[in-house]
């Protein structure tokens, strides 16, 4: 019934409901008549119809020295979401303040295999928007499904305006990777294999950094905090200012 579905947005449950219900066809009645007509054990009611009384859908009359309970018009229950409304938006700018001064604890995530590292490239996509940028580290790896997946995730990224900057060794297949640079909007730094033995590759965009293992097994790890993030972007941004010049 459609009316029950009201009800369960405004909180009832089952028992509620039932409750509620009887009050309505018996309009007033003592707490054991309502039990009966709702076939809800008798302390049960009670503590639904105090509740009842407390929120505004009812109400206590005495008659005879015997408590009943009225339900109060239907139509009342406009006025008590309206109220309900009022007093959260009063309330709001200090649960915000609350909201905003505590710390967010840090999401992690685990991906692994190549699906895995689609997911975590596809969420660079997914976040970032035109005149965002990537920051990153990558090396040299050889994974023929990666590299073919990556081929089509760069022009991606490129056709969608994101930029992307990035630290990465001096190896020859790095350096026919850089070659591409302005056509696929990213300015890249190639250091010495000797002296930075990178291993994994590390992207860093918004909130977020995600870390990839190629060898001895493929897998990545997603951080999304801003703390984190911008701690990891700050030692990029040292790194890429220590490094001479940019490759061509």
């Amino acid at each position: 019934m459609q009316y029950l579905k009201s009800l369960q947005k405004l909180g009832f449950n089952q028992h509620e409901q039932d409750v509620y219900f009887a009050l309505l066809q018996l309009e007033k009645a003592t707490a054991n008549e309502i039990a009966y007509k709702a076939k809800t054990k008798r302390p049960t009611t009670y503590d639904i119809l105090y509740r009842l009384v407390s929120e505004g859908f009812a109400a206590k009359v005495t008659e005879k020295d015997k408590m009943k309970f009225v339900a109060r018009p239907p139509e009342n229950l406009l006025e008590i979401l309206e109220n309900r409304r009022r007093e959260l938006k009063a309330d709001l700018p200090e649960l915000l303040s609350i909201y905003n001064t505590k710390a967010k604890k840090p999401k992690v995530a685990y991906f692994e295999g190549l699906d895995g590292i689609i997911q975590l490239y596809e969420d660079t996509l997914n976040t970032l928007k035109a005149g965002d940028e990537i920051v990153a580290y990558f090396c040299d790896y050889e994974i023929p499904e990666h590299n073919k997946y990556m081929h089509d995730y760069v022009l991606r990224r490129a056709q969608k305006g994101i930029r992307a900057r990035g630290i990465g060794q001096d190896k020859p297949k790095i350096r026919e990777f850089t070659k591409e640079n302005k056509k696929q909007l990213r300015t890249s730094k190639l250091v010495s294999e000797k002296e930075y033995n990178l291993k994994n590759e590390i992207n860093i965009y918004a909130n977020k950094v995600f870390i990839i293992s190629f060898k001895p097994e493929l897998f990545g790890v997603l951080i999304e905090s801003k703390e984190v993030a911008d701690t990891q972007r700050a030692i990029f941004e040292m790194a890429w200012r220590g490094i001479s010049r940019e490759s061509k």
